[in-house]
């Protein structure tokens, strides 16, 4: 059995990668719960280490057939681990994947999105239809603790990279389309094509040079009189209008 003191050391330096700096420096990240370790191990992502409450078989079953270390901890230790109220576990720590290429299929694009929940639905989002996933600048890390619980497991199921400009989406032969609270289109207004949507902060929303790089304009319909959507579910909304009109080049 590992000593107790190493354990310790050991659980408070998983406990760091909560701040960002942490994780870029060590290129790791912590995933919690069993639907998130299940999903990563099925994409091949193999934890360096299990942390799980004594008798919790499935976990232990994962990581034997995986061959990743066990450690064992109580429940004040892997509530440190998770920083969340009453974690069930398991909390394990993998390396940050590198990053992918967006381009290559429709993609939507946090523009400095700053809430880990909107980022973390919009990856879901993204995995629900098919898409990737990239981000700017200023928005939240997509490997944030926080953001993978939100995505619950999309972020194994897509391309996940960062987007500098309009332009290189245009280069990459993706319909740039920017989501505006108003002036804009319908989505099912449009022709089809392969489709890269921006979604900026909920106040702010997209910078304006964006909005005016982008080929088209979107607006989300909303008869009832509401002013606007929370930033994920609009995306949400666009993302399946436009699903039904891609095209594959």
């Amino acid at each position: 059995m590992e000593p107790l003191g190493r354990r310790n050391r050991r659980v408070v330096e998983t406990a760091r990668l909560h701040r960002s700096r942490n994780r870029r420096q060590t290129a790791r990240t912590i995933i919690e719960g069993p639907n998130l370790l299940e999903e990563a191990l099925a994409a091949g992502v193999i934890p360096e280490v299990v942390f799980a409450l004594a008798g919790d078989e499935r976990s232990a079953e994962l990581a034997a057939a995986h061959d990743v270390e066990l450690a064992p901890v109580d429940t004040a230790a892997l509530e440190r681990i998770a920083a969340t109220e009453s974690p069930r576990g398991p909390a394990a720590v993998i390396t940050v994947p590198a990053s992918g290429k967006i381009g290559l299929r429709p993609a939507v694009v946090a523009w400095e999105l700053a809430d880990p929940g909107n980022v973390g639905t919009l990856i879901r989002t993204a995995a629900a239809f098919g898409w990737d996933f990239g981000h700017t600048s200023g928005t939240a890390d997509p490997w944030a603790p926080k953001v993978l619980r939100a995505g619950a497991g999309g972020h194994f199921r897509v391309s996940i990279g960062a987007v500098g400009s309009v332009e290189e989406l245009d280069d990459a032969g993706l319909t740039t389309v920017a989501t505006v609270v108003s002036g804009g289109v319908a989505p099912d207004a449009l022709s089809s094509g392969r489709f890269a949507v921006f979604v900026g902060e909920e106040g702010a929303g997209l910078p304006a040079d964006v909005v005016t790089g982008a080929a088209l304009r979107v607006t989300v319909p909303m008869p009832g009189g509401m002013e606007s959507l929370n930033a994920s579910i609009a995306a949400a909304i666009v993302i399946y209008e436009l699903s039904q009109l891609t095209t594959d080049n």
